[in-house]
């Protein structure tokens, strides 16, 4: 039984996804043989298949999103299909399987595969074009989705086992490092609002960045690389701004990841009140860890774990009064409670061993 883990990116929250989860299904022992294609090695007890999505992709895309024919797509599983053919794979685990959707197109392959869905929009936005012929693929022998509100929904309409996989992130921290004394030093004990992760406009970069200018009696971390074609003229106003202000630190680059884990528990609350984000965050399992709570947006998975585990507060993201007020609600909140604990619990490493286990087995993958 040979297992592949196939993910195409390599930034971010992609690399330390696909390492976690081929480690966690490594270490089970089910007998499988795992593989990963991946652009770079990684420290796991699983062979490495160098992969990188060819360039001609690019191109791809941009003609399926103005011609709607789905050319981009049927690209992408051939090159799966390549893989799989090279490597005599038995079942693929595709890490992000909404790159490999699209509604007009079903994959005829010759394997069983499995799909990692980060983001099945089109069930809590039903005006969204929805990707379901795709999933009801005869090849398709199960689901994961990281929203949980969405599951039995998703089982119902695609007619496969949808299982909830953990949205575990490691939480290991570096150490005081230069950024973190620099830090301390310009927060100057003021509580610290962290706005962590990528700048982008659909992360509501604008809508904290105004409460920042109104708000001296709080501190602002900006740690995240900034692109500047990700937001808006205005947007990019309001940074160049932000960065000048004593209540403001920016840190914009890429940082290592015990780093950010480091600057991220530093943090008196988090913001995560975005534009139209319907599903889950490993905001939420960084939150959980170091029980600092979050500003969410009203509507969607993130809102109904913040509720659920009591792990912080729910706002109108389009509302700079909403925001402010719900990060002094935020800073008020208890922290004893075992909302904190439970989450972290549910969304643990070894949560995540037993989630993917099933994919180690040779027999057909039941709910």
């Amino acid at each position: 039984m040979r297992v592949l883990f196939f993910d195409e990116a390599s930034l971010g929250h992609h690399a330390i996804w696909i390492e976690e989860s081929v480690r966690a299904l490594a270490d089970e022992e089910t007998g499988a043989e795992v593989l990963y294609a991946f652009p770079h090695a990684l420290p796991v007890r699983a062979t490495h298949v160098p992969y990188k999505e060819p360039a001609s992709h690019k191109y791809l895309r941009r003609i399926q999103r103005y011609t709607g024919r789905p050319v981009y797509t049927t690209a992408k599983w051939r090159c799966l299909g390549r893989l799989v053919r090279r490597h005599a794979v038995d079942r693929v685990i595709l890490m992000y399987v909404d790159d490999l959707l699209n509604p007009t197109f079903v994959p005829t392959v010759p394997f069983r595969w499995v799909g990692v869905y980060f983001h099945p929009r089109f069930i809590r936005k039903p005006s969204e074009l929805s990707p379901i012929e795709t999933l009801r693929s005869p090849s398709c022998e199960a689901l994961y989705v990281l929203d949980g509100g969405v599951r039995v929904e998703l089982a119902k309409q695609t007619g496969k086992p949808v299982f909830k996989i953990p949205d575990f992130c490691p939480t290991n921290c570096s150490g005081p490092t230069t950024k973190t004394k620099l830090l301390i030093e310009q927060a100057q004990g003021r509580p610290i609002v962290g706005i962590i992760g990528p700048v982008t406009s659909h992360k509501n970069i604008g809508g904290i960045l105004t409460i920042a200018k109104r708000r001296d009696d709080l501190h602002f971390l900006i740690a995240g690389p900034f692109f500047p074609q990700s937001i808006t003229s205005h947007e990019r106003m309001l940074l160049a701004d932000a960065v000048k202000q004593p209540n403001v630190t920016a840190f914009l680059e890429h940082l290592p990841h015990e780093e950010l884990n480091e600057l991220t528990a530093m943090c008196s609350v988090h913001f995560a009140a975005y534009h139209d984000f319907l599903h889950s965050s490993n905001k939420l399992i960084r939150a959980a860890a170091w029980r600092i709570p979050l500003v969410v947006s009203e509507g969607g998975y993130m809102a109904e774990c913040v509720r659920s585990h009591r792990m912080g507060v729910v706002c109108d993201p389009s509302d700079p009064d909403s925001i402010s007020t719900a990060i002094d609600d935020a800073l008020a909140m208890g922290r004893a409670h075992r909302g904190w604990e439970a989450y972290a619990e549910a969304n643990s490493l070894e949560a995540l061993r037993a989630a993917l286990r099933p994919c180690g087995i040779r027999s057909t993958i039941h709910a």
